[in-house]
């Protein structure tokens, strides 16, 4: 069947997706589809063999392929204020950008939709940080495949910071190699195949780095959104972790921010239509408006449309 490897943003997610992929090549002799939206999702393909998956949003079709056995999902979770200080380094954005573009309110209502699927197995970012090889040994058992403590740790090792620093590195030396500029920003979503990293997929990893990234406005518009989930998912022991301030200054970027999350998954349950109307009103993948006087046409790549949502 399908492993659907659904992790919340920046909270190992990919990490998960390449172990999985490691153990059915090894054990299953399965495949890897690489980043899957749920609109073009499919399980009939993939039955009577292990396929795995990665995504991130939620989609009738997975919980559809879950529900129905087709399918089983892998989660992961970190803490939020940690999540948002991580996309704002991997995608060199400000935290009002983020926020504006219903990030928070995106992450939540994934979370909610992947606990809520049947069977699901969760793995918490921290404790995978400090026991990765035991996180290996949890996947493994959840699909059914028996491996040994060393094997355990040789595959944690495979895919540990170190080693995808290096992957990461050695695909930045072929495209200068091949005469590309690795940091040019416009291609920042370009990802190795079969890991899935980018060029700047890696940070420290630091647990609660948030405390020295985060101002106090930040933290309070954080406290808003997800200052309950925190407290069920034990990072803090009640709301008072946040900063006091006057919710004049935070509603109107609230409500923003929950429109825009609505926009996205109604976007993603009718991608044609949301393309469309993309183009016609000149704005990009993200929603953004495009320069003033740009002339607005269809991306394209190779003399083709680009797939909307391609990463």
């Amino acid at each position: 069947m399908d492993v659907i490897c659904c992790g919340m943003y920046r909270a190992c997610s990919t990490w998960q997706y390449e172990v999985v992929g490691r153990l059915i090549e090894w054990r299953r002799k399965g495949q890897r589809l690489g980043y899957v939206e749920g609109h073009g999702y499919d399980p009939a393909p993939g039955r009577g063999r292990f396929r795995v998956l990665k995504c991130h949003d939620r989609h009738a079709n997975f919980a559809r392929a879950v529900a129905e056995g087709d399918a089983l999902a892998v989660y992961s979770y970190r803490d939020l204020r940690d999540v948002v200080d991580s996309m704002r380094h991997k995608q060199a954005r400000t935290f009002e950008a983020l926020m504006a573009e219903g990030l928070v309110h995106r992450i939540l209502q994934n979370d909610r939709f992947w606990m809520g699927r049947p069977g699901v197995l969760v793995q918490r970012y921290e404790d995978l940080v400090l026991d990765p090889a035991g996180g290996v040994r949890e996947l493994a058992r959840f699909l059914g495949i028996v491996i040994s403590g060393d094997e355990a740790e040789e595959v944690a090792e495979s895919y540990s910071p170190e080693a995808n620093r290096r992957r990461i590195e050695e695909g930045r030396r072929e495209l200068l190699d091949r005469g590309e500029d690795p940091d040019d920003p416009s291609r920042a979503m370009r990802h190795d195949p079969e890991t899935l990293l980018h060029g700047n997929h890696l940070r420290t990893g630091k647990v609660g780095g948030w405390r020295e990234a985060l101002g106090p406005e930040h933290l309070a518009t954080l406290e808003r959104i997800g200052g309950d989930w925190l407290v069920r998912r034990g990072y803090e022991p009640d709301r008072s972790w946040a900063p006091a301030v006057s919710p004049r200054r935070l509603v109107p970027g609230l409500v923003r921010s929950r429109w825009h999350a609505w926009v996205y998954f109604t976007a993603r349950r009718h991608p044609r239509v949301a393309s469309a109307l993309k183009r016609a009103l000149g704005l990009d993948r993200l929603g953004r408006r495009t320069a003033p006087g740009a002339p607005i046409r269809p991306r394209t790549r190779g003399g083709e449309v680009e797939a909307e949502g391609r990463r």
